[in-house]
């Protein structure tokens, strides 16, 4: 009998899938560029959360994030826990998050709980990864493209901007990508 449990433990998916080294919360910082939503992990310099993973995602959001992100104000994504290897490699297509207006970790305001659909992966690089230019990772989108400045290691900063064609670049996130997350 403990045999047959302790296969039966080894073989379940969802139990292996706890066990996974980057199982965890992988907060994201949610975007509206263009017509389409953006979402960008929230990486540290080090462990389970350094990679800097972005994703063109899909959602039915509460009228207030929408104007949240029209007003390109801070909105952020509280994911139930998952295995960043699996988001990685495409495994995961659809997740629940709770969604704020304002940090997760730092007194946002959770607005409810949506379900994220993973349209498709734009940037997935390990911090430290060496950026094409001047630091940043060039994602061309219909009409522009982000520019998300390559988070080095500690001291470093988490930015993606939105450069339209013939225009300036815009700031749409900046945040210091070693701190130290605060209390709900």
């Amino acid at each position: 009998m403990r045999a047959f449990l302790l296969v039966l433990f080894c073989v379940s998916s969802p139990l292996w899938a706890c066990l996974h080294a980057s199982h965890g919360i992988h907060g994201m910082v949610l975007l509206q560029v263009e017509d389409q939503f953006i979402a960008s992990h929230l990486s540290f310099p080090a462990g389970k959360h350094a990679h800097q993973i972005v994703l063109q995602v899909s959602s039915e959001l509460p009228e207030q994030v929408l104007q949240a992100l029209t007003a390109k104000k801070l909105v952020t994504l509280e994911p139930q826990p998952f295995a960043l290897h699996d988001l990685q490699q495409g495994k995961l297509k659809t997740f629940n998050a709770q969604v704020y207006l304002g940090h997760f970790e730092r007194g946002g305001k959770d607005l409810g709980t949506v379900t994220v659909l993973v349209q498709q992966k734009l940037l997935d690089k390990a911090v430290g990864a060496v950026a094409e230019q001047g630091g940043l990772y060039r994602i061309a989108l219909s009409q522009g493209e982000l520019l998300v400045r390559a988070i080095t290691g500690e001291g470093a900063v988490d930015e993606i901007l939105y450069q339209a064609k013939g225009k300036d670049a815009e700031q749409l996130y900046f945040e210091s990508a070693d701190f130290a997350p605060q209390a709900k």
